[in-house]
């Protein structure tokens, strides 16, 4: 018989209602009151569960990997493309370009 390390990970989530002059005052607002435990998240905030095998790569892994993969093959093709009819606005290489980015 074999042993396995399995993670488990649990996501909790809670919506808070906060005063604030912006958005990001009520976010800081927010992860104040978190940090010094004004704000506790329990089982009552339970949203999934999830178990994953940490001994071989997680399907969202590959799925990254793959991803990388494509845009890099296709980055420099389409890059060409988009200087040769001069940087036109809507090209699919400025999405590429994004997605590179987000990925790296």
């Amino acid at each position: 018989m074999e042993t396995f390390k399995i993670e488990i990970q649990e996501f909790l989530a809670k919506v808070v209602e906060i005063k604030a002059t912006s958005s990001d005052e009520a976010i800081s607002k927010v992860c104040k009151s978190y940090k010094t435990a004004e704000i506790v998240l329990d089982y009552n905030d339970f949203v999934e569960v999830d178990f994953i095998d940490i001994n071989s790569q997680s399907k969202n892994d590959e799925k990254n990997m793959i991803i990388k993969e494509i845009i890099e093959y296709l980055y420099l093709d389409e890059k060409k493309h988009f200087e040769e009819l001069e940087k036109p606005e809507n090209h699919i290489f400025k999405k590429l370009e994004r997605l590179k980015l987000l990925t790296d």
